[in-house]
């Protein structure tokens, strides 16, 4: 009984932290115009290249049809996605830029997308603006197929989680969404 009420406990304590990390970036995004991006607090890890800081606010990313909306902050890493959707490292950050890469965990935020089609309007909302997206296709690979975040015609947009949606513990491949770009 009380290993069940620690699990009930972590998985609360969980949900509060993202609850804040999105609160808090979806505060920010509604600002965006008049101040510098803020950094969500995350603990740290070793820096990669990117044009924003780990943990800074990019956007909010949004799939009406499927009742999806996701703030996305910098970075890939497993501490970012435990409070939010990231943008990957070294894919584009603004579109017409090349193709932009967002993950989260498909037991969170990318739930939904277990029910994506093709066609299905993607937003992705930024201090620069309004995005919209088609989902052009839909394919699963394996974790080292990294191709599927280069720049190709329909690949304006990639949505990256693990796969089977249901899967216990590390899932043996990927969830891909390709999107293009429709305004």
């Amino acid at each position: 009984m009380l290993a069940g009420i620690g699990v009930l406990a972590w998985c609360g304590w969980i949900w509060r932290e993202a609850s804040v990390a999105q609160s808090r970036a979806e505060q920010w995004l509604k600002r965006a115009p008049t101040i510098p991006s803020p950094v969500i607090p995350v603990p740290a890890l070793p820096p990669r290249a990117s044009a924003f800081p780990r943990g800074a606010v990019v956007g909010r990313l949004t799939i009406p049809r499927l009742h999806l909306s996701v703030m996305v902050l910098e970075g890939d890493d497993g501490r970012i996605l435990k409070v939010a959707a990231g943008h990957i490292p070294g894919t584009a950050l603004q579109p017409g830029g090349g193709n932009i890469g967002i993950a989260a965990h498909r037991d969170t935020f990318f739930r939904p997308l277990r029910g994506i089609r093709t066609d299905d309007l993607v937003t992705l909302q930024t201090p620069a603006g309004v995005s919209r997206f088609a989902v052009s296709d839909v394919e699963v690979v394996r974790p080292n197929d990294v191709q599927v975040l280069s720049p190709a015609p329909g690949r304006d947009l990639t949505l990256v989680t693990c796969y089977p949606f249901f899967y216990i513990g590390p899932a043996p491949k990927r969830f891909i969404v390709h999107a293009r770009q429709v305004s």
